[in-house]
């Protein structure tokens, strides 16, 4: 059974997260990357190699880099829409809400995808 240890995976998943999110702003690339460098540092810090605890510290920092980035995407789209005549405010409100609960999801899977494929990738 996986559980989340906070002490070895918390600093890696949220250093990862913050990777996950300004990556996975231009890029959902940056998700998988986020993932593979929070299971790189959780493995550095101590823990063990296999997938389910890699898979786990990725998919953490996939959903604290999905929140971030759907934040870094709505500043960027709302601070652009004054030059395409703008947008009411709850269609905004809308779409943080809809980037908030969509980045997560996908961050938690592109994330987890990252940490297994540093699993494979290391164990070569």
């Amino acid at each position: 059974m996986v559980t989340f240890d906070k002490e070895k995976m918390l600093n890696p998943s949220i250093i990862g997260g913050i990777v996950n999110g300004v990556l996975g702003t231009f890029c959902c690339l940056g998700y998988i990357v986020g993932g593979a460098v929070a299971s790189h540092l959780y493995v550095n810090a101590g823990g063990s190699l296999d997938y389910e605890n890699c898979g786990l510290v990725g998919a953490v920092s996939g959903v604290i880099g999905g929140v971030i980035a759907a934040i870094l995407n709505f500043i960027i789209a709302t601070s652009f829409m004054s030059m395409f005549g703008g947008v009411k405010a709850f269609v905004m409100t809308g779409s943080l809400a809809i980037g908030l609960i969509s980045g997560a999801i996908f961050g938690a899977i592109l994330g987890a995808v990252g940490g297994i494929l540093y699993v494979v990738i290391k164990n070569r």
